[in-house]
């Protein structure tokens, strides 16, 4: 059995970068995650994250969404990189989908990781129409995922953009468990981060860390992380400790 932790961010894109940038790279080494998802990175997040996390290796596709909606950092140290992709799951974001990589860890045992960021619920045809997009994203997502992930063990994660729905999907057509019900808690609410966003008439459990397979939650938190002068972004971060493997 191998110990891992995790920790999904949406960054933002570069909203108030300069306000923020000294406090995300402060958190990104004082945490030190063995595995980091990001979403909504940008060209300019991309570079800092890079210089900050010289020990890890970001994975990237030729799909132009590796580097203008979801990344993903491993450490080089604990796991060699099999395979990787993206899983178009016609948004209206037409970069964003699913971004997945196969990992193999030091047990010589695979684990497969993935990131979304699912359309966010003040979308203009949503506002429009009050017909949202999630659903079929999350079902598109599903079968995507049962069919990549085969009887490997796997985490997904990312921002759902809905505390219900989309987890219900995972949870009922791909066997993912959500990782605070595993541990008999509630989900805190991870948006919206009050020092910056104008948002707060949302109040919600939007980011989401899901496994499913032999892995084991041994702790999941969402870090209210500043530093002063700084913080990471509208949303706060949700970070994970997984036993994974027998």
């Amino acid at each position: 059995m191998q110990r891992i932790s995790l920790i999904t961010l949406n960054l933002w894109n570069t909203e108030h970068w300069q306000q923020r940038r000294n406090c995300v790279v402060s958190f990104v080494q004082t945490f030190a995650a063995d595995i980091y998802c990001f979403q909504e990175v940008r060209e300019q997040t991309l570079s800092v994250l890079d210089s900050a996390l010289g020990e890890y290796r970001r994975i990237e596709g030729p799909d132009e969404g590796w580097r203008c909606e979801n990344s993903i950092y491993v450490k080089k140290n604990l796991f060699s990189v099999l395979d990787f992709g993206r899983v178009d799951l016609q948004m209206p974001e037409i970069h964003r989908g699913v971004f997945w990589v196969r990992l193999m860890k030091t047990d010589n045992r695979p684990l497969f990781v993935a990131t979304m960021h699912l359309t966010h619920q003040l979308n203009a045809d949503e506002l429009r129409t009050g017909i949202g997009y999630r659903h079929n994203e999350a079902h598109l997502a599903a079968k995507a995922l049962n069919f990549l992930i085969g009887s490997d063990d796997a985490v997904i994660c990312g921002d759902f953009n809905d505390p219900v729905h989309p987890s219900r999907i995972f949870a009922e057509q791909a066997g993912f468990s959500d990782v605070f019900t595993a541990l008999g808690l509630c989900a805190p609410v991870t948006f919206p981060c009050p020092y910056l966003s104008t948002e707060g008439f949302l109040v919600e459990a939007i980011d989401k860390v899901m496994t499913r397979g032999s892995i084991r939650p041994v702790l999941a938190t969402s870090p209210r992380y500043t530093i002063p002068g700084g913080v990471l972004s509208d949303h706060w971060p949700v970070a994970v400790v997984l036993d994974v493997g027998n």
